[in-house]
């Protein structure tokens, strides 16, 4: 098993990027706020970041076979056990011969026409925030970033499409 960093040109806020899942059993997308730092700030305030905030990620999996989003966060990353692996908070990371995916296909083989090869379109993508992790095992993923776009918006409009 091995983790492999992925750039995405954006980086992930390290206070409170607030990730949001909409989903349905075709589609999931995760929202989330980008780093926005102010070139003037002097460190000495925080900026509480808010769901009517603008500057956000999102992230569109088609065809996707399972996703997990919770514990741990920053502060306990260490007891994930990808951690040994190179598990990083504030990053996106593809996961490569991926023990999860090994677990879906051993359980979807008691199906009829189960084939292995069924599985090898399939990727484990971690997602680590500030106070949670998203991992899904999809086959890709797209990027829509918007500056000027806020989560309560984005949710508006991906509920339209749901």
């Amino acid at each position: 098993m091995k983790i492999e960093q992925i750039k995405e040109g954006f980086d992930i806020d390290v206070g409170a990027p607030m990730p949001t899942i909409l989903s349905n059993e075709h589609h999931i997308y995760l929202i989330f706020y980008v780093s926005n730092v102010d070139p003037d700030w002097d460190g000495s305030m925080i900026n509480m970041r808010t769901e009517n905030d603008e500057g956000i990620v999102t992230i569109k999996f088609d065809r996707f076979a399972q996703f997990k989003f919770g514990n741990p966060n920053d502060e306990s990353i260490n007891g994930h056990p990808l951690y040994e692996f190179g598990l990083e908070p504030y990053s996106i990371q593809k996961v490569t011969e991926s023990e999860w995916i090994k677990e879906l296909i051993k359980m979807n083989s008691v199906h009829p026409y189960h084939k292995d090869e069924q599985f090898s379109k399939y990727n484990h993508f971690i997602f680590f925030f500030h106070d949670t992790c998203f991992e899904i095992v999809a086959e890709g993923y797209s990027i829509e970033q918007n500056s000027e776009t806020t989560i309560k918006g984005e949710i508006q409009r991906i509920g339209k499409l749901l």
